[in-house]
C-alpha cells in the first residue's frame, strides 16, 4: 500500500544517521529532479504559448535549438527565486496583442514552481540545522 507520509518519513530519518556528503547529494538530486520535471512542464507550455515566456528578449521557441535549455533555465531561476532575468515569463509591456489572460498556466506553474523551492529550501535548512544541533548535543562540555 502506498503511503507518501512513510517514504518521506524514511528519508528524513534517513538524512539524521548518514554523513553531511550523502544529505548534500541527495539534496542536490531532488533540486534537479524538481527543475527538470518543471522544465519539462515549461517547455510544453512554452511550446502552446509561446509568446508567454521571454527568452533572450525573443519570444520563446525563437531560437528551437534552446528551447529545453530556456524552459530549464526558466525553471531553476523560478525554483530557486532568483530571478536573474535571462528568462522570464511576459510581463504587460511583453505582450503586444496578446490578452494577459492567455499566460494563465505558465503564471500559475512558475508560481507553484517558486512555492515549492521555498519549501525546499526550508526543509534543506531544517535538516541540516537539525544535524547540526543534533552533533552539538553529543558533544562533550569541558
Amino acid at each position: 500500500v502506498y503511503n507518501p507520509g512513510t517514504y518521506l518519513y524514511r528519508y528524513i530519518d534517513w538524512t539524521f544517521y548518514t554523513g553531511f556528503t550523502s544529505v548534500f547529494l541527495s539534496f542536490l538530486l531532488i533540486y534537479f529532479i524538481f527543475c527538470v520535471f518543471f522544465g519539462l512542464v515549461l517547455l510544453l507550455a512554452g511550446n502552446a504559448e509561446p509568446e508567454c515566456i521571454v527568452a533572450s528578449s525573443e519570444n520563446f521557441g525563437a531560437n528551437p535549438n534552446s528551447r529545453f535549455s530556456d524552459a530549464f533555465a526558466l525553471s531553476w531561476t523560478t525554483f530557486t527565486t532568483v530571478g536573474y532575468g535571462m528568462t522570464y515569463t511576459a510581463t504587460s509591456t511583453d505582450f503586444g496583442d496578446v490578452k494577459p489572460s492567455k499566460c494563465t498556466m505558465v503564471f500559475f506553474l512558475c508560481t507553484v514552481e517558486a512555492f515549492m523551492g521555498l519549501l525546499f529550501a526550508g526543509m534543506c535548512a531544517a535538516i541540516l540545522f537539525g544535524k547540526v544541533n543534533r552533533i552539538q548535543s553529543h558533544a562533550n562540555i569541558i
